[in-house]
């Protein structure tokens, strides 16, 4: 089962982030997360479109409906590309924070200390 993620919590650590760890602090016009909006919201909206698109796409073929077929692989996509843009949001805010601040190099074979609970490998 996957864990549920918390993109507002997300956006709220970076923007804090942002603001207490690099040598200046970042702009937030800087950022390509939407700090403004609720995250949860705009990403299960994207997933629900995209799950409409693709139940337009399942009727569609089975109807052998050449047009609508195609429109519905039209809205596949743009759907997907938003949830691609989505995450990529969230990539290129994180790697702006790890450019603009001074951090400890990582050892090279640093284990995440258990006390973090944290199943990444």
């Amino acid at each position: 089962m996957i864990k549920e993620i918390n993109f507002d919590e997300l956006k709220d650590i970076y923007l804090q982030l942002s603001k207490i760890m690099p040598k200046k602090p970042i702009n937030e016009s800087d950022l390509l997360v939407d700090y403004k909006a609720q995250q949860c919201a705009s990403f299960y909206r994207q997933l629900e479109l995209l799950g409409n698109a693709k139940e337009f796409l399942v009727k569609a073929s089975l109807d052998d409906d050449k047009v609508a077929i195609q429109a519905a692989l039209v809205y596949i996509r743009v759907y997907s590309m938003n949830l691609s843009s989505f995450f990529d949001a969230f990539k290129e805010d994180a790697d702006s924070l790890l450019r603009s601040s001074d951090w400890p190099d990582i050892p090279e074979h640093y284990q995440i200390p258990a006390h973090y609970n944290c199943p990444i490998k």
